[in-house]
């Protein structure tokens, strides 16, 4: 993956829900990981692009960008900030990619985000993990 720790944003949940194509619901989902600590403020009713690329590309054609949008959040004491109503949404074209489950979690690249550069990279790239902490390889 060659992310280095300083970088690494990890979004994890209880729970996900699959009700309609293209929207996944994540049950108490949360933001956790070393990037939290350089971050500036996680604001309430917001969103951001979360690129699959690297990891799907064995499995997709086309864009596999998805949208990651949430609605309040709390900072915790543990020091990892819950989502409320937390969901990703994509295009059909991404029902091909198998299910989050609720154990999986996302790790999500933040090293282009810096304030100075951030607005020049509108994408955060991101990778599923399972429950183990082992990249999913979709070429098998």
């Amino acid at each position: 993956m060659l992310l280095g720790e300083k970088y690494r944003l990890e979004l994890r949940w209880k729970g996900t829900k699959y009700e309609q194509d293209g929207m996944c619901k994540l049950d108490g989902a949360y933001f956790a990981g070393p990037a939290l600590s350089d971050a500036e403020e996680v604001q309430s009713n917001d969103e951001i692009l979360l690129d699959f690329y690297s990891q799907y590309i064995i499995l997709v054609k086309g864009v596999y960008v998805a949208k990651l949008s949430w609605g309040e959040v709390k900072y915790n004491p543990d020091k990892t900030i819950s989502l409320k109503d937390a969901k990703i949404t994509h295009s059909s074209e991404l029902n091909r990619v198998p299910k989050l489950k609720d154990n999986d979690y996302l790790v999500i690249d933040t090293a282009k985000h810096e304030m100075a550069i951030h607005r020049f990279h509108l994408t955060y790239k991101t990778y599923v993990v399972n429950s183990i902490g082992e990249l999913y390889n979709f070429k098998k």
